[in-house]
């Protein structure tokens, strides 16, 4: 028999540990192999189920677009409501985003618009197991809430307005919003439009120069005058506020802010209250007279039409006109009293800083606070206050002055306001997303 020695052995015995190892690591491999393939699935799986959810976002945010479009309408027939809303639907989501959606499906039944749309998309990890799509269902439904509204138009007439454009977008914008409003009543006459063209002052028409809320005579502190008396050697000089006593006119006529605090005030004037009476200026005023609320939309297009850029900024003033235009019983007012079916709404929109109202023409933070003053008045009031900040002025006022932090919109270019006015002219009209 043939003799192993020690190191023999140890020898043959290492290299069949080793080749166990290897055979035994191989086996191992085809076992992670095999199980690793439904792993590998589920992974695909959660990556294209995670698509799929970015694309049934998208297709209910295009469903909610193309509703929204058809609800402003309610004379639509249903088969013009298909077509307006397909319409809607392909501009806002484009053959470029991930899915192919079909044709959607259009009901309409009393004041609720339902929408629906399929679409496949193609998977990727999936596709290895023989899915190569996953059908996505989308659906919307948009009430029309049958609300009244009363909305004032407060826009900046001053002189930067005439800068990069900003006054041909506004009219345009300004146009659009009224267009989807005209068609949002369930009535008509639902839906009344006031526009206040403001500078430092708002211009009124000249049949009101006889208004009993009007005063001629008024002292202002933003101008003073010496009087002196005594000999002038040791006379003795004071400063008075500067008097104004204006004679009537029959030109249009403007005014400016009341006495504090009713300058921030919808308080009505009372002909035996001096303080509450508008005082009527002739300087810094814009062309444009101020137009009450009415449901001419011809009137309303040809006044924003007329707008014309000059003058200093008081957005106060706008303010309170806005306010008036929408106040019972207040000067030149049409408005009808609250009530829970009636909506009431002020859209603001400057591009500067205040520089002068009647108090100063030189302290910008004693104008922004009457400004400030005014708008928690209106919060208090239940107004629901729109603000526009277009290119420049002050981003903290006019944000704190909107209603709420959606409310206010920061416009960096011209262009940007036909959007903006568009989505605040949907979210005024009587339409809800409702599920």
């Amino acid at each position: 028999m043939k003799q192993f020695s020690c190191a023999r052995l140890y020898s043959v015995a290492g290299r069949f540990l080793r080749d166990w190892r290897v055979a035994k690591g191989g086996n191992f491999a085809i076992i992670f192999a095999l199980s690793a393939i439904p792993v590998l699935v589920s992974l695909g799986a959660a990556i294209d189920l995670s698509r799929a959810y970015i694309v049934q976002s998208r297709l209910r945010q295009a469903l909610d677009a193309a509703g929204l479009a058809v609800g402003s309408d309610p004379s639509l027939t249903l088969a013009q409501m298909k077509t307006r809303a397909q319409d809607f639907f392909n501009a806002n989501y484009p053959a470029d985003k991930i899915g192919v959606p079909g044709t959607i499906n259009v009901s309409s039944s009393n004041q609720v618009i339902t929408l629906s749309v399929s679409a496949d998309m193609p998977t990727t990890v999936m596709s290895l197991v023989g899915k190569n799509t996953i059908k996505i269902d989308a659906s919307s439904e948009i009430t029309r809430e049958g609300k009244k509204l009363e909305v004032a138009l407060v826009l900046d007439n001053t002189g930067s307005m005439n800068s990069s454009g900003k006054m041909t977008a506004l009219k345009a914008a300004a146009k659009n919003l009224i267009t989807i409003l005209q068609s949002s009543g369930a009535q008509p006459g639902d839906i009344k439009v006031a526009i206040v063209p403001f500078t430092v002052d708002v211009r009124l028409g000249s049949n009101l120069k006889n208004a009993n809320w009007l005063k001629w005579k008024w002292t202002t502190p933003k101008y003073q005058t010496e009087v002196c008396t005594g000999k002038k050697k040791n006379q003795i000089c004071t400063y008075e506020d500067y008097e104004y006593d204006i004679s009537p006119t029959n030109s249009s006529i403007c005014v400016i802010d009341r006495d504090m605090d009713y300058d921030a005030s919808n308080s009505l004037p009372v002909s035996t209250q001096n303080a509450t009476l508008y005082p009527v200026d002739t300087a810094d005023c814009g062309p444009v007279e101020i137009l009450p609320l009415t449901t001419s939309w011809t009137t309303m297009n040809s006044k924003i039409d007329a707008m014309s850029p000059g003058g200093n900024t008081n957005t106060t003033i706008g303010l309170a006109w806005g306010w008036n235009m929408i106040t019972p019983n207040a000067p030149l007012s049409q408005a009808a009293v609250k009530a829970d079916d009636l909506n009431k709404a002020i859209v603001f929109l400057t591009d500067g800083d205040n520089t002068e109202n009647r108090f100063t023409s030189s302290s910008q933070s004693a104008i922004d606070a009457r400004t400030t003053k005014i708008c928690n008045a209106l919060r208090t009031d239940g107004v629901q206050v729109y603000t526009i900040r277009t290119i420049n002025g002050d981003a903290d006022l006019l944000r704190a002055c909107a209603t709420k932090p959606d409310m206010y919109y920061d416009v960096t270019q011209a262009s940007e306001l036909d959007a903006v006015f568009k989505s605040i002219a949907l979210a005024l009209s009587n339409l809800r997303v409702s599920k």
